[in-house]
């Protein structure tokens, strides 16, 4: 019988995420991997190709803690898929320092993946299959977008929401106006788009 290995490919991803989560990509190296698992550099070859390849499974595992929203009850597709895409732009934004890696290699299969599964289910709520592809294109790239610009502090050029009609302006942080501006943005766009595909 073997050795058991020093390390696991899981436990660079998350020394990865950590040093990422804390320091920025200006403190991402090989070496305080290494350091934090307590090995030497060169020992992460035997699990990964290259630093691109870690940062490609860093994308993976914070796409992946995405929760999912239940199915939609006849009719509220609408919603679920503001839901959907609500939680997806949350697990981002607990990474803001990761959201530039996500979206630079963003894991394509697992999009994949979900874009089969999630047209079955719109079609199931009635919605055309020419138009399937396009609104999940559209709210995905739209999410991605919109964690992007929170995350690196890119700010509106429109006057941000308050949270509601209760909340002073004075208590609404920047994230939460931005989280409104991005519900806000989405439900126009999907109560505007034509599911029939007439225009």
């Amino acid at each position: 019988m073997g050795r058991k290995p020093a390390i696991t490919r899981s436990a660079v991803v998350s020394a990865a995420i950590e040093i990422i989560d804390r320091d920025g990509m200006d403190g991402f190296s090989l070496e305080r991997i290494a350091t934090a698992l307590n090995v030497r550099a060169p020992s992460l070859y035997n699990h990964f190709a290259d630093k691109t390849e870690i940062l490609s499974e860093v994308a993976r595992a914070v796409v992946l803690e995405t929760p999912r929203i239940p199915d939609p009850a006849p009719g509220q597709w609408r919603e679920w898929l503001i839901a959907e895409s609500l939680e997806f732009r949350n697990s981002l934004l607990r990474h803001p320092n990761i959201v530039p890696v996500v979206f630079t290699w963003f894991p394509e299969n697992l999009l994949h993946k979900l874009y089969a599964q999630y047209s079955r289910l719109l079609g199931d709520q009635g919605v055309p299959r020419s138009r399937q592809l396009f609104l999940l294109e559209a709210t995905h790239r739209m999410t991605v977008g919109s964690a992007m610009c929170t995350a690196t502090g890119r700010p509106a050029l429109v006057e941000l929401p308050p949270i509601d009609s209760e909340a002073p302006a004075e208590g609404t942080s920047v994230a939460d106006a931005d989280r409104v501006l991005f519900v806000e943005m989405l439900r126009a766009f999907l109560i505007g788009v034509d599911v029939e595909g007439r225009g």
